[in-house]
């Protein structure tokens, strides 16, 4: 049991190591301040809200990818395809390591986007219609820096600058990837049926083994054939 808690716990700390690029820069939320070309149109589009949000994406693709990793252990252990050694229920132990390791890679997909987010400051099409410029002090000849000729809310200025690339995107992306990967391939992955003597270490306590004589042994350690 100790050693059960020890690994749930290094389990915690590799998912927080994980996350702390996303906590720190949406924290920090200070993109790098890249800017533009007054004849650049792609910069040009009316402001319009988001038609998903953060938090609709979030709270779609999660509780679904959720849901069809639930239902999707609970038929591989039913079908006794999917067997785990552990102390804990067998669909619990499973539906651990899958959860688990989709949180993980969910932080990392994240972590890795905002830090491009926050590195590149590519300009949204809104940026111009966010940022409010004060046109009367803006050098069209040269490339423009805007430090300090935005009017428009600091909020949405830094948000603008966080163009590339598109965490619904990457993170979809990564939902969908994982789903594919982890049954798409596992449905039709054939595996060996268990043998009695290993469904009996996985279902019972396991037995203490005879010992057998040397040349009853070949180099794996099973009885030769008679």
């Amino acid at each position: 049991m100790e050693r059960t808690k020890i690994f749930v716990a290094l389990d915690c700390l590799c998912l927080v190591v994980a996350s702390l690029p996303f906590i720190v820069l949406t924290l920090v939320n200070s993109p790098y301040k890249r800017g533009f070309y007054c004849d650049d149109d792609s910069i040009r589009y009316p402001y319009k809200p988001d038609t998903i949000t953060h938090g609709l994406m979030a709270g779609v693709t999660i509780p679904c990818t959720v849901i069809i990793i639930s239902a999707g252990e609970a038929y591989l252990v039913y079908t006794e395809r999917l067997y785990s050694r552990s102390e804990f229920n067998n669909y619990l132990a499973a539906l651990y390591k899958v959860v688990g390791t989709f949180l993980f890679g969910g932080a990392v997909s994240q972590s890795l986007t905002d830090l491009a987010k926050y590195m590149i400051g590519r300009l949204r099409p809104n940026f111009l219609a966010v940022c409010d410029p004060d046109w009367s002090k803006v050098n069209c000849s040269v490339y423009v820096q805007l430090e300090g000729l935005c009017r428009g809310e600091a909020k949405n200025i830094t948000e603008s600058r966080l163009s590339f690339y598109s965490g619904h995107s990457s993170f979809g992306m990564y939902c969908m990837m994982f789903l594919a990967v982890r049954y798409v391939s596992d449905f039709f992955k054939q595996r060996p049926p268990l043998s009695c003597a290993e469904k009996d270490v996985v279902g019972h306590k396991a037995s203490i083994p005879l010992p057998l004589s040397e040349p009853d042994h070949n180099h794996y350690s099973y009885r030769s054939p008679t």
